[in-house]
């Protein structure tokens, strides 16, 4: 009972501004993937399975891995542990790092946030001042690449922000200053799929729904800048970013099906 308590205050807690990393509460994660569980149908899919021994091979092995997928509700990385614990790789999807922006930690959001672990930045619209911001985002990585090399994978939503509307990949929205994250590691691109019928745009309530993911093969991303600046001999910093942020969603891109690609 106290630890239900504690982790009760913790929900309802703000954290303070400084606070970059936080771990999941275990209330918090029994009861929202409890639910998850219930939500995301038996005969969802991950493809292709054996991949997930790769990349666990690749996170025990010491290497740094970074997930990168298309973002289509705010249940997208439930569903995503979820998907993974089924599959039967429990201990790699508690070792999955959530990149969160500050909106998550809103107080009608925090208890869902809680159930994760997170590393919160602070977005370009957050209303803090920009020295605080640009200080407490570079603490935020700085966090990512300590986690990364404890055996922890980063998951990152390139796109900033679901796609609302309609579930159509947006590669447009994608922040190329989000690349600075993927440093010195093996990026793997996510393709999912369905999670937007769980939680439709303009409905309270949650519907079950079958869901699929695919998982792409991973890019050095080192050798990729390398190569690419190769190619590019007098490219500036910014245009190498947004190069390689193209690459990117051109490989989430492959993994979707047709009603998902961009219009």
């Amino acid at each position: 009972m106290r630890g239900v308590l504690r982790d009760l205050f913790e929900s309802i807690r703000k954290p303070a501004r400084k606070e970059i990393f936080f771990r999941s509460l275990r209330t918090n994660r029994r009861i929202l993937f409890w639910y998850a569980r219930k939500l995301v149908l038996p005969e969802s899919r991950v493809e292709p399975l054996e991949r997930l021994d790769t990349l666990n091979q690749l996170r025990k092995g010491g290497r740094p891995v970074t997930l990168i997928c298309n973002h289509l509700t705010y249940a997208d990385s439930h569903i995503i542990e979820t998907l993974l614990m089924r599959s039967g790789y429990q201990d790699f999807a508690s070792h999955i790092i959530h990149i969160a922006g500050q909106k998550t930690f809103d107080f009608t959001r925090r208890i869902f946030t809680r159930s994760l672990n997170t590393i919160r930045v602070y977005q370009p619209k957050a209303r803090i001042d920009k020295q605080v911001k640009r200080k407490m985002n570079a603490r935020a990585l700085k966090w990512a690449a300590h986690l990364k090399r404890r055996g922890y994978i980063v998951l990152v939503f390139p796109e900033g922000t679901r796609t609302r509307r309609h579930k159509r990949f947006n590669p447009d929205a994608a922040n190329p200053k989000s690349t600075i994250y993927f440093r010195h590691s093996s990026v793997v691109p996510l393709g999912l799929m369905g999670a937007e019928k769980i939680m439709p745009v303009g409905q309270i309530l949650q519907s079950a729904a079958a869901v699929t993911l695919k998982i792409g093969e991973p890019i050095d991303h080192d050798s990729l800048e390398q190569s690419l600046r190769r190619q590019n001999p007098v490219i500036t910093d910014q245009d190498l970013r947004r190069k390689l942020m193209a690459h990117y969603m051109q490989k989430i891109q492959e993994l979707l099906e047709p009603d998902y690609q961009p219009v």
